[in-house]
C-alpha cells in the first residue's frame, strides 16, 4: 500500500481546520448571533439613572421655601492630566478649590473628589479639560432660616429624606427618575449615545403649606429671644386659624439640641391651668353650673384625698367666671366634683387629647389620657388642674380653636395644596369638622371668660392697647426622670385668642423651665404672646383680615357698647350692621362725634347738588404695570455694588454667609418685583 505523502497530510489538516472555522463562525453568527449582539451592547452601552428634581415646598403665599437646584460635583483624575500647572490655574480661575489638588498630588492620589458643589456656569470653562470629570447632582436649597427645617425636614448626602415633610411626603416630592442610554469608549469613559433618552425623568409635585412665612419668622425670632433671655430649656409657639384649622406658624426651640424634630408635635406636656376653660365649658354645657354660680374656695387652702391644694389668689368664695379669671385650683376642683369621672374623661377625649391629630409630620405624639379605670384616687382632681394628662402644643391649640370658632373641633392641616409638575392640582385641603364639642352659646360664654382673664385676671400682660385679647395662662410643675415633680421646674404657657371678640388667631406660647424669679404663664408666656401679636400687626402679610380687624379695635367696640348693641348682637353681626349703616348716604356714620349738633341733618325732600372743586395739585400718573423680571447676575461684583444692582432691579436683598457666592433665586430666574433675593457671600 502506498504511504500518503507528507504534503497531502498537511493539506488535509488545513482543510479540516478551515471547515472547523467556518462551522464555528456559522454557529456564532447564526445560532448564537443574538446572544453575542446582546453581550456586545452590554459592554459598549449602558443605561444610567438620572434623578428627578424633587418638588418645591412653598408657603401659603407661594413663596418658595425649598427647591432643588442642579449643581455640579468636580473630580480630577491625575493620570489623565497632561499639564498639571495649566489645570491648577484653570481651577483657580473657575473659583474651584485647587488646594485639594495640591495636597492630593503630594500624597500621590490618582482620583480627587473636590469639595463643594458648583453651578454649571461656574465650571463651564474647565469642562473640556483632560482629567476633569463633572457629575451633575441635585442640591436641596432652603430659602429660609434654619427654623423652617424643623417643618420641611432635610435630606442626607444621597438625597434620601431624613425627617419632616421631606420624609412624610417623600412619595409626592421625589418624582420619577429617568434613565438615559450611554456608550463607552475603549477606556470605559461615558459618551452620548445616538439612541438618546429611553425614559424622561418626571419632577416631583409642588407642596404648598398653610404656613405663613412672615408669621413663621416672627414666631421663630421671638421664641429664640425668649428662650435666651429667660434661660429656658426650650419652648414652642403655634399659631392657627381657628375657622379653617390651618397651621400658620409652628416654631420649636430646644437648647443644646441639633435635631430637627418639631417638639410642638412630638413632645407632650402637662398643660396645667390652660385646661380649666374646658372644664367650665363641660359644666355649662351639661347644665351643672352657670358662670355666676359660687363655690367655697376655703380662703386658698383645701385638703382633699391626702393632698393640699392651694391658690395664688386667696378668696373665701368665687363664681365660676372668677375661677377662670383668677385661675383658682380649689374652685375648679370644687366645681369639677359635679362631673363624673367618665364625663371628665369624655370631655378631654372629645377635644382630641390622647390621640394623634394626623398632621403629615413624623413621630407625632398622641399624648396621655388614661381611662377612668386606670385613675388613682387623686386623678379626678389632678386632671381638672391640668395634671396627670399630657397634650402636645398643637393639640391644645386645636382645642382652643373650638372656643374661638363657636364650638367646632376642626381637623388641623399643614398642607394646603399639592400640584403636579405641570401645575395640575392633585389635592386641595378643605375645612373639615371632626365633631361639635360645645354649643355656640357655651363657646361665646367661655370666650367672654377668657377676655376677663386678660383684662383683669392672671394674664393682663398679654393685653394690647388697641385690640382685645382673650386667653388663659398656665403654670405647671415639671417632672424629672425617675424623680417626680422637681421644685423650681415649671412649664409656663399661655393660649391667646386674637382679636378676643372675633378671633383670627389662636396663639400658644410655651416655655420650658424658665429661670428667674417668675414662673407663672401670665408673667412669662403672656408677654411673649403680646410681642408676637404686635409684630404680626406691624407686618405687611401675616394672614390677617385687615378689614375685619379694623372693626375689632377697642375704640370701635366701645362705641358699640355705648349704643347698647353689644349685649344683643354678636361682634360679627355688629360689624356687618355698621358697614351697612355707613353705606347709607342719608344717615351719618354711627361713630361720628357731634356733641353740639353742628352737623347739618339732610332734608329728604331737598334734592342734592353736585359741586366740582379744582384742587391745587397735579393728577397722579396711573401706576405703571409691574411685570416680573429676571434676577440680575451679580457674581464677581463687590457686595455693595451687588446689593445696589439688585435693588435697582426691584428686588429686596438679604445677605448671607455661604461657602460659595451667588443668589437665591439664581441669576436669570423670573421673579416678581419685591421678591426677597438672598445674596450669598463667601465666609471669611
Amino acid at each position: 500500500m502506498k504511504t500518503p505523502r507528507r504534503v497531502a497530510i498537511i493539506h488535509a489538516f488545513f482543510v479540516v481546520f478551515a471547515l472547523a472555522l467556518v462551522a464555528r463562525a456559522a454557529k456564532v453568527q447564526v445560532v448564537e448571533g443574538k446572544s453575542w449582539v446582546a453581550r456586545a451592547k452590554r459592554q459598549h452601552f449602558f443605561a444610567g439613572a438620572l434623578s428627578a428634581p424633587r418638588g418645591e415646598i412653598q408657603d401659603a403665599s407661594g413663596n418658595t421655601l425649598v427647591e432643588s437646584r442642579e449643581m455640579t460635583r468636580v473630580a480630577v483624575a491625575l493620570p489623565e492630566v497632561r499639564d498639571t500647572a495649566f489645570v491648577l490655574k484653570a481651577l483657580h480661575r473657575a473659583r474651584v478649590d485647587a488646594d485639594a489638588v495640591h495636597s492630593a498630588i503630594a500624597r500621590r492620589k490618582r482620583w480627587i473628589d473636590l469639595p463643594g458643589l458648583y453651578t454649571a456656569s461656574d465650571v463651564a470653562s474647565i469642562s473640556k479639560l483632560n482629567g476633569i470629570h463633572l457629575t451633575p447632582v441635585l442640591q436641596r436649597v432652603y430659602a429660609n432660616s434654619g427654623g423652617i427645617k424643623r417643618i420641611v425636614g432635610s435630606l442626607d448626602g444621597r438625597g434620601n429624606p431624613l425627617d419632616g415633610l421631606e420624609l412624610a411626603l417623600d412619595t409626592l416630592l421625589r418624582g420619577d427618575s429617568g434613565r438615559v442610554r450611554l456608550a463607552r469608549d475603549k477606556d470605559g469613559r461615558a459618551l452620548d449615545s445616538p439612541d438618546g433618552w429611553t425614559e424622561q425623568p418626571k419632577a416631583g409635585s409642588t407642596v404648598v403649606l398653610t404656613i405663613n412665612n412672615t408669621l413663621q419668622d416672627i414666631a421663630e425670632r421671638e421664641l429664640s429671644i425668649a428662650v435666651d433671655s429667660l434661660h429656658a430649656d426650650g419652648g414652642d409657639i403655634v399659631v392657627m386659624n381657628p375657622h379653617t384649622g390651618e397651621i400658620l406658624a409652628l416654631a420649636s426651640n430646644r437648647v443644646g439640641r441639633t435635631a430637627f424634630s418639631n417638639t410642638a408635635v412630638t413632645e407632650p406636656f402637662e398643660p396645667g391651668s390652660t385646661l380649666k376653660p374646658f372644664v367650665a365649658a363641660a359644666l355649662i354645657e351639661k347644665g351643672r353650673a352657670r358662670p355666676t354660680d359660687v363655690v367655697n374656695t376655703h380662703n386658698g387652702t383645701l385638703e382633699l384625698d391626702g393632698r393640699v391644694i392651694t391658690d395664688m389668689h386667696k378668696s373665701q368664695s368665687l363664681s365660676l367666671a372668677d375661677v377662670i379669671r383668677y385661675s383658682s385650683n380649689i374652685g375648679i376642683v370644687e366645681f369639677g366634683q359635679r362631673l363624673t369621672p367618665r364625663q371628665k374623661y369624655e370631655t378631654f377625649r372629645d377635644l382630641g387629647f390622647g390621640m394623634p391629630l394626623g398632621v403629615p409630620l413624623p413621630a407625632e405624639a398622641a399624648g396621655t389620657l388614661r381611662e377612668p379605670k386606670a385613675w388613682s384616687r387623686q386623678t379626678s382632681a389632678s386632671i381638672l388642674m391640668g395634671y396627670e394628662i399630657a397634650v402636645t402644643p398643637l393639640q391644645l391649640v386645636t382645642a382652643y380653636a373650638a372656643i374661638a370658632n363657636g364650638g367646632e373641633l376642626l381637623e388641623p392641616h399643614l398642607v394646603k395644596e399639592v400640584r403636579s409638575a405641570d401645575g395640575k392640582v392633585l389635592y386641595r385641603a378643605e375645612t373639615r369638622s371632626v365633631r361639635r364639642v360645645m354649643s355656640g352659646e357655651v363657646a361665646h360664654t367661655i370666650q367672654q371668660m377668657l377676655l376677663a382673664v386678660v383684662r383683669e385676671g392672671t394674664a393682663t400682660k398679654a393685653d394690647l392697647a388697641t385690640f382685645e385679647v382673650a386667653g388663659k395662662s398656665g403654670t405647671a410643675r415639671r417632672t424629672s426622670q425617675n424623680a417626680g415633680y422637681v421644685a423650681g421646674n415649671y412649664t409656663a404657657s399661655f393660649v391667646g385668642l386674637f382679636p378676643g371678640n372675633d378671633p383670627q388667631y389662636v396663639v400658644l406660647v410655651k416655655l420650658d423651665n424658665p429661670k428667674g424669679g417668675h414662673y407663672a404663664g401670665g408673667d412669662i408666656a403672656a408677654p411673649v404672646t403680646q410681642i408676637v401679636l404686635r409684630a404680626a400687626l406691624a407686618a405687611r402679610d401675616a394672614a390677617l383680615d385687615r378689614e375685619d380687624l379694623a372693626s375689632s379695635e377697642k375704640t370701635a367696640l366701645a362705641d358699640v357698647e355705648h349704643n347698647g348693641t353689644a349685649s344683643t348682637t354678636s361682634s360679627r353681626e355688629t360689624r356687618v350692621a355698621r358697614r351697612a349703616d355707613a353705606a347709607r348716604p342719608d344717615r351719618p356714620a354711627p361713630d361720628s362725634y357731634d356733641p353740639n349738633g353742628n352737623m347739618t341733618k339732610p332734608d329728604p325732600d331737598q334734592p342734592t347738588s353736585s359741586f366740582v372743586v379744582d384742587l391745587p395739585s397735579a393728577l397722579r400718573p396711573a401706576p405703571a404695570s409691574i411685570l416680573p423680571r429676571a434676577v440680575p447676575d451679580v457674581r464677581g461684583l463687590p457686595i455693595r455694588e451687588a446689593v445696589r444692582r439688585l435693588h435697582t432691579a426691584g428686588f429686596r436683598v438679604r445677605i448671607l454667609g455661604a461657602s460659595s457666592p451667588g443668589t437665591f433665586p439664581a441669576a436669570g430666574t423670573i421673579a416678581a418685583p419685591g421678591t426677597l433675593v438672598q445674596l450669598s457671600r463667601p465666609l471669611e
